[in-house]
């Protein structure tokens, strides 16, 4: 379901991420999180999705002989002062349908006494499309957009579309397309196989606002939906056409740490095309003056080496605890820590 957070943090004050100047007399007055998903065995028509809390994992299995299935949601969505922590993992091997979707809804007042020209600054995070099999009938992808409204009780209120990207993935092809053409960062398309993933980094989402008047206030949403469906025929789920659509940190896999820490997991070529273990990531945002510094990206690895097409959860077993990953942006300075992720179950 919804969930509000409360923020009172003065844009260019310590607590302002991503500031990168002067900043205007603003406040970032609430933000909200409303998070749904869905997930079912029937192909081709997509799950009702029904409302979610900030952290949900749901991993199923048919089991159906002669027509085994494996589908997974792995969702986080919530928001905290100047970030919020994000992911969206949704794969289907077999015969499944699914769909999730994250909104986060900000409000920004100018509490000053002048109007100001304001500019949000965020970040797309790593994701990856990826497909394994032949299924002619399965597709899958993501629409994510950013829009801005008024809150004048005496304007018409409607949306304005600031950035859109729309990823698909089918049996036949791979792409994103993006606002103005502008590739994610990094994009890298690689066929393994029987399989084909492309994966990006971190991008950037820079965004000008426009005026806003003394005392008045705009409403920013970010918004993104996942779905996929497929109709695989599979005697054995660990050898069947699947698909998936991922954002979080597909790109680092494990986390930057975590990959740093050992030359052996960076080098490793047998990340499973479909994965169901990746981990969220915060997500930075601010409000600043148009015109002043763009904030800088977090540093990124290259390409995921990927290997065998899929790994099926074992059911009933206890699994392994994945670690978290947080990017933590300062002022001119973009790091990265690990958190702790709680473990998929099956």
């Amino acid at each position: 379901m919804s969930k509000p957070v409360f923020l009172r943090a003065i844009i260019g004050s310590g607590a302002a991420l991503l500031c990168a100047g002067a900043a205007p007399a603003a406040i970032v007055e609430t933000v909200r999180v409303t998070n749904t998903y869905g997930l079912s065995f029937t192909p081709f028509t997509l799950p009702s999705e029904l409302p979610g809390g900030s952290r949900e994992t749901l991993i199923q299995r048919s089991g159906v002989p002669g027509a085994d299935s494996e589908a997974g949601i792995d969702l986080v969505g919530e928001a905290d002062s100047g970030g919020f922590f994000f992911l969206h993992n949704d794969y289907c091997v077999g015969q499944c349908a699914i769909a999730s979707s994250t909104e986060i809804r900000f409000v920004v007042t100018n509490t000053g006494t002048e109007a100001v020209n304001l500019r949000f600054d965020s970040l797309i995070t790593p994701g990856h499309l990826a497909r394994i099999g032949n299924d002619p009938r399965a597709t899958g992808g993501f629409d994510f957009r950013v829009t801005q409204q008024d809150t004048d009780p005496f304007e018409e209120n409607i949306p304005e579309l600031l950035y859109s990207a729309f990823g698909n993935v089918n049996a036949e092809d791979i792409f994103v397309e993006t606002t103005g053409g502008v590739p994610f960062n990094n994009y890298n398309d690689q066929t393994i196989g029987d399989g084909r993933v492309v994966d990006w980094s971190w991008t950037p989402l820079n965004l000008e606002l426009g005026l806003l008047g003394a005392g008045q206030s705009k409403i920013v949403t970010y918004s993104a939906f996942y779905f996929m469906t497929g109709n695989g025929v599979c005697e054995d789920v660990a050898n069947c056409s699947g698909l998936q659509v991922a954002f979080g940190d597909p790109r680092n896999n494990g986390t930057i740490l975590s990959r740093m820490a050992s030359f052996a997991a960076f080098a490793d070529d047998g990340t499973p095309i479909i994965n169901r273990e990746y981990d969220a990531v915060s997500v930075p945002f601010a409000f600043n003056l148009s015109g002043s510094p763009l904030p800088p990206l977090p540093p990124t690895e290259g390409p995921v080496n990927y290997g065998v097409p899929f790994v099926p959860a074992a059911l009933g077993a206890v699994p392994e605890p994945a670690t978290w990953a947080t990017m933590v942006c300062g002022f001119g300075l973009v790091g990265s820590t690990l958190r702790r992720r709680r473990p998929l179950t099956a």
